[in-house]
C-alpha cells in the first residue's frame, strides 16, 4: 500500500497538449520537469537534511572523544552524558532511516519509472504523428533508440544535479562550518581543494559533454544499422551479400569505439588529477590538524572530526566525477535525441478539420490505362 501510494505520484498518462517540445536544452529540460516540479522539491528538501544527518555522524566522533577524555571517572561517563548520548542515539537510529527511506521512495518509486515513462510515452506520441517522409528518411532503429533513450537520460541526469551534486554541496558547506567552528584555519586546505575541483571541473567538463554527445550520436547510429538488418533481414538473405552487411554494421561499430575511447581519455586525466588532488587534501589538513593539537588550539576530537570528514570527501570526490561524468554523458544522449523529437511536422490538419464521415465503403476504377 505505502509503494502503491508514492508509484501513483505521477500520472504517466495523463492528458497533455500534442505540441512540439521546446528546441533550447534548457528549455526541453523544464519542459518535462516542470510537470514533476513538486516531487523534485521534495527531493531537494530531503537531500538537505540527509546531507546535514551526515555531516552530523562525524560531528558525534569527535564530541564522544572529547567527552571520554574529559570524564575522570569512567563509571560516571554514561550518567553524566545521558541526554547527549540518546540524541546521537535517536539521530541514528530513528531520523537517519525515515530521512533515507522517505527519499528512496521518491526517488525509486516515484520518480524514476514515473518521470521516465512520461517523457518517453509522450515523446511517442509526438513522434508517432510525424509524415511518412519523416520515417523513410531515418533508421527506424534509430528514432526508437533516441525516443527511448531520450526519458531515462534526462530523468538521470536532472536527478544527479539535484539528488547527488545538492548532496555534496551541503556537504561540503557544512564541513567548512564545522572546521571554522573548531579553528579557521582548518577551513584552508578544504577551501584550496573546492577551488582545484571547481577549476579541473570547469575545464574538463564541457569536453566530456562534446564527447559524450559523438559518442551518444555513433551509438544511435550503430542501433539504426543493427535494428534495421534485423527488420529487413529477408530482403537481406535473398540480395545482400553477408560480408557487405558485416562490413556495414562493423564500420558504425570502428566509429563509436573510437568516439568512445576519445572520451574515456579525458575521463582517464580527470581521475587521476582529482586523485592527486584528494590526496593533497587528506595529508594537509591531518598536518595542519595536528600542528594545531600541538600548540593546544584543538582539541583530539577536532582532529578526527577533520581527518573523518577530509576521507569522506575524498571518497565523494570520486564518487562525484563519476557524476558528472554521468551527467554530460546523458545530456549528450539527450542532444541526440533531440534530433529526432525536437521535429515540426511536415503534415498537418487544418484547424477546421471535422472527423470524416464515412457511409460505406467501395474501389472504383476511372480511366485506368496500361
Amino acid at each position: 500500500m505505502l509503494f502503491r501510494r508514492f508509484e501513483n505520484l505521477i500520472d504517466v498518462f495523463k492528458p497533455s497538449p500534442d505540441v512540439e517540445p521546446p528546441a533550447g536544452m534548457l528549455r526541453f529540460y523544464a519542459h518535462y520537469l516542470k510537470q514533476v516540479w513538486p516531487l523534485m522539491t521534495a527531493v531537494l528538501v530531503i537531500g538537505f537534511f540527509a546531507a546535514l544527518i551526515e555531516v552530523a555522524l562525524f560531528s558525534f566522533l569527535g564530541q564522544l572523544i572529547d567527552m571520554a577524555q574529559a570524564t575522570d571517572d569512567a563509571r560516571t561517563f554514561f550518567a553524566e552524558h545521558r541526554n547527549e548520548l540518546l540524541w546521537m542515539a535517536a539521530v541514528a537510529l530513528v531520523i537517519r532511516p525515515l530521512v533515507f527511506g522517505l527519499h528512496n521512495l521518491l526517488t525509486h518509486q516515484a520518480i524514476n519509472p514515473g518521470l521516465t515513462n512520461l517523457i518517453r510515452w509522450q515523446n511517442h506520441r509526438y513522434v508517432l504523428k510525424q509524415s511518412l517522409n519523416f520515417f523513410q528518411n531515418d533508421f527506424a532503429g534509430r528514432i526508437a533508440q533516441r525516443v527511448m533513450q531520450t526519458g531515462p537520460s534526462l530523468r538521470d541526469s536532472a536527478m544527479q544535479v539535484i539528488d547527488a551534486l545538492w548532496h555534496v554541496v551541503v556537504y561540503a558547506g557544512s564541513a567548512l562550518y564545522l572546521f571554522a567552528a573548531a579553528d579557521l584555519r582548518l577551513i584552508v586546505p578544504l577551501l584550496l581543494w573546492i577551488v582545484g575541483y571547481s577549476a579541473a571541473l570547469w575545464y574538463f567538463v564541457p569536453r566530456i559533454r562534446a564527447r559524450s554527445a559523438a559518442a551518444s550520436a555513433a551509438r544511435s547510429k550503430v542501433m539504426g544499422r543493427v535494428v534495421d538488418g534485423y527488420s529487413n533481414v529477408a530482403t537481406l538473405k535473398l540480395f545482400a551479400h553477408s560480408r557487405e552487411e558485416e562490413s556495414y554494421a562493423r564500420e558504425a561499430m570502428q566509429e563509436l569505439l573510437g568516439k568512445f575511447r576519445l572520451q574515456s581519455r579525458v575521463i582517464t586525466s580527470l581521475d587521476f588529477l582529482i586523485t592527486c588532488m584528494n590526496g593533497l587534501l587528506i595529508v594537509g589538513t591531518g598536518a595542519l590538524a595536528l600542528w594545531l593539537w600541538s600548540e593546544a588550539l584543538i582539541t583530539t576530537g577536532a582532529i578526527a572530526l577533520a581527518l573523518g570528514l577530509v576521507i569522506r570527501i575524498n571518497n565523494m570526490a570520486e564518487w562525484i566525477m563519476w557524476v558528472v561524468n554521468g551527467i554530460f554523458e546523458n545530456v549528450g544522449t539527450v542532444q541526440d535525441g533531440m534530433k529526432s523529437i525536437v521535429r515540426p511536422r511536415d503534415v498537418l490538419d487544418p484547424e477546421d478539420a471535422k472527423p470524416l464521415q464515412v457511409e460505406q465503403g467501395g474501389v472504383r476504377f476511372e480511366d485506368v490505362h496500361f
